[in-house]
């Protein structure tokens, strides 16, 4: 047996994935991370018996392979051995590889075959009954579960419930059965939820919450259950009572993190910002380490203008070392927002090369260019894309907008220019290097890069919008740009630039009262000064010219530099504002 104890010493110290896989590299499963664990193991657990030398070497190679983060030639290997030896130890750690790989045919058709060499072990048993509802057999799954209850083992409903989710109502209704005959004879918290959940997937919320609280009578702390429940009376619009039932849970259970967050991030929802404030600070008392939560506490208090609380949590951030990079970000936009320029330089200089770090660098760029440094922008910017090449467009985008703000608008498509020799098919810079043609009155240039964008990116709705928005402002080409715009639009249907865009283009058509309607609604979502120019002008030449009136002044008021409202103004009110 000298080859089988080699095998279980190298297992044990080269690389041992079946608990975790850290060491495969990359590969995820959509499975809780709670996965299945195999039973602890150890050689003298089964029978062993030696391998020969070809299959040895074929196991260490395996070993080797996910050392150097090569899952998938381990799985290969492991997988032809699987079969090749039966041995159980060998296929259960093919199964877990696979899992871990979230090779799903693999899985099964591991799981399957130890399930045959360990008929009683239900481990195989309830992985193979996950994958093969992911497959859509589910006889055979609920034959699986069935002679995994029948063994003594125990299934774990909430993988169950998360192989099921794809599954369509017809399936749902199905297993649904299944899990009820189950709830006669087996008294499982998990059980009663899975099916709760699977009726809430069916629209079925008032028996969903009998089901969750079944499964909240055996376990009153499920977190999953409670916050189902939840879920489902807001399904019933009973978002009070969700409220209310939710405040309560979470004193009741003030342990439970996750359920006190889920809560607080409802009452955001709500927009209850100051009682999602509190639930945080009560969060934080029990979990003072969790930089997550003091992050939360640090935005809300942003968000609420509480700005020396805010920067007491950034800086508390910086402390912890955790989302150091966000919150040099916030406090460098504190510090711009109350003049300290040289402080918020330094915050922003401190945020590392990585995810945050053209965020960072371009909106100190924009600072700069608002103290009219705008040379020091432009060098930002330049250091920034030496240090971060592969988003050199995004730094190029930067600095064409501060050369525009800064009145340079040659110069701006200049470096577009250049960007595009290098990415030609950048739409971003294509798309900007267009809007900034259109202020010079270069329409055919405009019309042109346009062209190009939607010739990359045919459903590009900014694109169809932009193009079909110029032909109507001009009054040109109004068949094509009501085409433009309504593919924009149906791509978009939301978007308050396009639906101005539609009433514009209505209007141009002469469906004035279309137009209205569209115009009305773009308005609501979107208090612009170019939209309320439309809806003015469309309505002062249907006859309601106080409402369009008040409409352009109110819009003047709050834009007193308006071109667009004062050139509409001049047109229709009998005297130039």
């Amino acid at each position: 047996m000298i080859y089988k104890r080699i095998l279980v010493v190298v297992l044990a110290t080269v690389i041992l994935m079946l608990n975790g896989c850290s060491s495969l590299g990359s590969g995820k499963t959509d499975q809780p991370e709670a996965a299945v664990k195999p039973p602890e193991a150890t050689a003298e657990d089964r029978p062993t018996r030696p391998f020969e030398h070809d299959t040895l070497f074929e196991l260490l190679l395996a070993e080797f392979a996910g050392k150097r983060n090569r899952a998938d030639v381990a799985l290969g290997k492991y997988l032809k051995q699987a079969h090749e030896t039966r041995d159980p130890q060998v296929v259960e750690r093919a199964t877990f590889i696979a899992r871990y790989l979230g090779a799903h045919q693999a899985t099964l058709d591991a799981s399957m075959l130890w399930s045959e060499i360990e008929p009683h072990n239900p481990v195989p048993r309830e992985l193979a009954a996950i994958e093969l509802i992911r497959f859509g057999k589910l006889e055979e799954a609920m034959a699986q579960v069935d002679l995994l209850m029948a063994s003594g083992g125990t299934m774990n409903f909430e993988y169950l419930l998360q192989a099921s989710r794809t599954s369509n109502q017809d399936t749902r209704q199905t297993i649904l059965a299944k899990l009820t005959e189950y709830t006669e004879t087996i008294e499982d918290d998990k059980l009663w939820y899975a099916k709760g959940a699977l009726e809430a997937m069916n629209g079925q919320h008032k028996q969903a919450i009998h089901d969750y609280d079944e499964a909240l009578d055996i376990t009153p702390s499920y977190g999953n259950a409670i916050l189902a429940r939840a879920q489902s009376m807001i399904a019933l619009n009973q978002h009070d009572k969700a409220m209310e039932y939710l405040a309560k849970q979470t004193s009741l259970w003030p342990e439970n993190k996750r359920l006190g967050v889920a809560y607080a991030r409802y009452l955001m929802q709500q927009n209850q910002l100051a009682a999602a404030q509190q639930q945080f600070y009560r969060l934080s008392r029990n979990f003072p380490l969790d930089g997550d939560l003091v992050l939360s506490l640090a935005l809300l208090s942003w968000e609420n203008k509480q700005i020396d609380e805010a920067k007491l949590y950034f800086n508390k951030l910086l402390d912890m070392k955790h989302r150091a990079d966000e919150a040099n970000i916030y406090l460098a936009r504190i510090a711009a927002s109350e003049k300290d320029f040289d402080l918020a330089s330094v915050h922003f200089q401190q945020v590392r090369v990585g995810p945050q770090y053209p965020l960072a660098q371009i909106q100190m760029a924009l600072m700069l260019e608002d103290q009219n440094k705008v040379d020091q922008a432009l060098a930002v910017l330049d250091q920034a894309a030496d240090a971060m090449p592969a988003e050199k467009a995004k730094f190029t985008m930067a600095k064409s907008e501060v050369l525009s703000a800064s009145g340079q608008m040659a110069k701006a498509i200049t470096v577009l220019d250049q960007g595009l020799e290098q990415l030609p098919d950048d739409t971003n810079m294509l798309y900007t290097r267009a809007m900034l043609k259109e202020q010079l009155d270069d329409f055919a240039g405009m019309e042109a890069d346009l062209r190009r964008v939607l010739e990359l990116q045919p459903n590009n709705s900014a694109a169809l919008n932009a193009l079909g928005y110029t032909f109507a402002n001009r009054n040109q080409r109004l068949n094509e740009a009501w085409e433009l715009i309504e593919r924009a639009y149906n791509l978009n249907p939301s978007d308050p630039a396009i639906i101005d865009s539609m009433g514009w283009i209505k209007y141009r058509l002469g469906e004035t009262q279309v137009a209205l309607d569209f115009l009305r609604k773009a308005y609501e979502a979107f208090d612009d000064q170019e939209i309320a120019a439309h809806l003015g002008e469309v309505l002062w030449v249907s006859g309601q010219r106080e409402e369009a009136a008040i409409i352009w002044r109110n819009a003047l008021e709050k834009n007193p530099e308006s071109d667009v409202l004062k050139e509409v103004m001049g047109r229709f009110l009998p005297t130039t504002p």
